[in-house]
């Protein structure tokens, strides 16, 4: 019931925000003649960047697992990456889509230990370097934002830091096993624990946890020019650093969980940010319609994937009765 409540409020905060975009900030149809007049050989090279990003993820995520001494096939990572995506895209927040990749990975690997902890750990070292470099941006690239932005992505990137230090640590793990096993119901200690000391494992790969930080640095740079090449094609004049530094600060701002999947948020967001480099309401709304759409329809090719796998896993199952 508390779900249903929170996904319902979620969606009317979401129509209220585009309410007040498209009621205060933009007018509609200025919006659709800038998109009308879009670079369409832009617009096709941000989606093989996107589409590359998505490999270089699944990638990472691969070598996380390997470090667990488990393997699991680029294929079969690329595979649950999209479905991951397309569930991010489609289900109120991002945990949907985390789970359903714990489970595919969990059937690739044989371990639900592993893919847990494994999807845990690039999604944090994953958020780590996009805070980095939105952090840089502030810093470096005069990109102004809401009052406090800064402040509590510092605060986020240290409390990130040591969750990730704290579960990894073997001391401290075991502390945390400790205080779990007093104080939890005694039903989900014992599943709980499992999951936990599992994450002590990767104590002893920090120098493969550095290079996992720096993947996710090389993630970002293409993401970045995803992002870069939106701008270009809406005519926007801006550097491939701030495309970069743009696209960490509008994903951390679409992570607040008070709209669904950031829709209008993140459209807010841009037309605030981007006000800043004089860049007109309805232009700056376009870069989010267009990041949103390409998102949406690279990501549509993993409920392909999913909706094909689920029926072919029926026609075996109708098959062995």
């Amino acid at each position: 019931m508390k779900k249903n409540i929170s996904k319902y409020l979620r969606i009317v905060i979401s129509v209220i925000l585009l309410f007040y975009l498209f009621y205060y900030l933009i007018d509609f149809s200025s919006l659709i003649k800038v998109l009308g007049g879009i670079k369409i050989s832009y617009l096709i090279l941000s989606i093989i960047f996107f589409i590359a990003s998505v490999f270089s993820a699944a990638y990472r995520w691969k070598y996380v697992i390997s470090i667990k001494n488990k393997n699991i096939s680029f294929m079969a990572s690329l595979r649950e990456y999209f479905i991951g995506s397309f569930f991010n895209n489609f289900l109120p927040g991002s945990i949907g889509g985390d789970l359903v990749r714990i489970v595919g990975a969990a059937k690739e690997i044989g371990s639900k230990e592993i893919a847990l902890s494994s999807v845990f750990v690039e999604r944090v070292i994953g958020l780590i370097s996009l805070l980095t470099i939105g952090i840089m941006g502030f810093m470096f690239l005069n990109i102004s934002s809401g009052p406090g932005y800064l402040t509590v992505s510092i605060i986020l990137l240290t409390t990130l830091m040591l969750i990730l230090i704290a579960v990894m640590n073997k001391r401290s793990n075991e502390v945390i096993c400790d205080i779990i096993e007093t104080y939890a119901p005694k039903k989900i200690t014992e599943t709980i624990l499992t999951y936990i000391k599992d994450f002590s494992g990767y104590s002893a790969s920090y120098v493969k946890l550095l290079y996992v930080f720096l993947i996710s640095f090389a993630f970002k740079i293409i993401d970045g020019f995803f992002v870069y090449f939106v701008l270009k094609s809406l005519a926007i004049d801006l550097t491939y650093a701030h495309a970069v530094a743009l696209f960490c600060i509008i994903n951390v701002i679409k992570m607040i969980p008070i709209s669904f999947n950031g829709l209008g948020l993140s459209a807010i967001s841009w037309v605030y940010i981007l006000k800043s480099f004089h860049i007109a309401e309805d232009v700056a709304a376009s870069v989010d319609f267009l990041t949103v759409t390409v998102s949406l329809v690279v990501s549509g090719y993993g409920g392909i994937l999913y909706f094909s796998g689920q029926k072919k896993e029926k026609a075996v199952t109708d098959g062995l009765k």
